[in-house]
């Protein structure tokens, strides 16, 4: 019987470029993340990391979204095997 242990959660803002990244979760207190939900950051779909400089630029459902690095910190992602 294998145990898999469980993937290291990290914000989006400290994940790697070019990762293929699932949403956990996002702080369901500020109002800020209202607009990542509208924007398609949503749990468990998943997210790629194109860019990484003042803004952080992300595939998301097709489309891609460019966020600040302060908004990033509030999505929880994990990686998915490639």
């Amino acid at each position: 019987m294998s145990h898999s242990s469980p993937k290291p959660v990290l914000s989006l803002a400290r994940a790697k470029i070019g990762e293929r990244l699932r949403v956990v979760t996002i702080c369901p207190d500020c109002p800020e993340c209202l607009r990542l939900r509208e924007l398609g950051f949503q749990d468990r779909v998943e997210v790629r990391k194109i860019a990484d400089g003042a803004a952080i630029i992300c595939s998301v459902m097709g489309m891609r979204v460019a966020i600040g690095r302060d908004l990033g910190e509030h999505v929880r992602v994990e990686k998915i095997a490639a």
